[in-house]
């Protein structure tokens, strides 16, 4: 063998080295490619951290083994309360959804979001983090289905189209008969608590119904408020603080089953990660869209110049005490009595409340 021949096979076996060690890490992962899809196209934590989590992050902390094509539910015409069916039917491998979504099917997952609970949102990171077991295992039993991570709205307010004499003299009073947008059945109760009429809506719809008179309020995230425009349709942002839609992500079963050991352990810490970015983002998140949503400034783009109004003090406390009397009961009565003592052993506690049953 020639020295320049020698020089040439050393030279091609360090680069092959050079490939396959890089990351010897990546040889063990899976090659594999995921349908997934995340929440509301205008939302931030859809366009700033989901989306590109699974359409970039994901194949570069792979090394490219792994890939995803992720939408937004928004965009494929869905309304939301169909996604973990879907999920369930093999239609797509990762999904997002809330829990007032599956109230229908398993309202003990509907338990983690009951409206007035808290409005802290590090109280509910904890009270999340302490019924993760629960909703997985209702996850897997109903729809087939893993939960992977948990993401978190600021608190949901109300959005309304006030007249001046309502927005001028508002009170606990005003809400009386307001017709109202709903997600869950739980948040329909707190509207019935609130003295309105709910009405449930699918997210998508809820823009043509306040410009057309259907809706008067809606209630939602400031951020996904913001997102859809609703400073074109209602004027005015009412603070009550009516607790938080928790959203998850799920993987389906036989997707996640087909995953060996190296990439099943790779992605839980992906997703872990992912699920800690978006919870530092919760913090920030929550005055920049109210400065979005008022007169700015705004980050986001312009400032939708909706006013503000809020209850007094003695109206927060007469609205705590409809909470406890209206919204928990109903909802244990609806989970059962072994749901509603799962939910007291677990997040009770946390909460300083009680479900109390007959």
């Amino acid at each position: 063998m020639n020295h320049k021949h020698f020089l040439r096979m050393a030279t091609a076996a360090c680069a092959l080295i050079a490939v396959l060690g890089a990351n010897p890490a990546h040889a063990e992962l899976n090659k594999v490619h995921f349908e997934v899809i995340t929440g509301n196209h205008t939302d931030p934590f859809t366009k700033d951290y989901q989306q590109p989590f699974f359409n970039e992050q994901l194949a570069k902390a792979s090394g490219g083994r792994i890939t995803a094509k992720a939408t937004p539910y928004t965009q494929l015409g869905l309304g939301g309360y169909e996604i973990m069916n879907l999920l369930k039917l093999g239609t797509n491998d990762i999904s997002w959804s809330v829990p007032g979504y599956l109230a229908g099917d398993s309202p003990l997952v509907e338990g983690l979001e009951l409206p007035g609970i808290t409005s802290d949102v590090n109280v509910i990171f904890k009270v999340q983090d302490a019924y993760r077991p629960i909703v997985d295992r209702e996850l897997r039993k109903k729809y087939n289905a893993k939960l992977l991570l948990w993401s978190q709205q600021p608190a949901l307010q109300g959005y309304c189209k006030f007249s001046k004499a309502d927005a001028d003299g508002f009170s606990l009073a005003t809400m009386k008969g307001k017709k109202t947008r709903v997600h869950s059945t739980s948040f329909a109760d707190f509207v019935d608590a609130l003295g309105g009429t709910p009405v449930t809506m699918p997210f998508p719809d809820v823009v043509p119904a306040l410009d057309r008179g259907v809706l008067d309020c809606a209630l939602t995230a400031p951020t996904a408020a913001y997102g859809f425009k609703f400073g074109q349709v209602s004027n005015t942002v009412v603070e009550i603080r009516s607790g938080y839609s928790s959203q998850f992500f799920a993987m389906n079963l036989d997707s996640w089953n087909k995953l060996n050991p190296e990439t099943q352990k790779f992605l839980t810490d992906q997703f872990a990660k992912l699920e800690a970015d978006m919870r530092d983002y919760a913090h920030k998140i929550n005055d920049i869209a109210a400065k979005c949503l008022a007169n700015g400034p705004c980050p986001l783009g312009e400032p939708a110049r909706m006013g503000y109004v809020k209850l007094t003090a003695a109206d927060e406390a007469e609205l705590k005490k409809r909470v406890e009397a209206v919204v928990l009961p109903r909802w244990g009565k609806r989970a059962g009595k072994a749901a509603a003592e799962e939910w007291n052993a677990a997040v009770g506690g946390l909460l300083g409340m009680k479900i109390k049953l007959d």
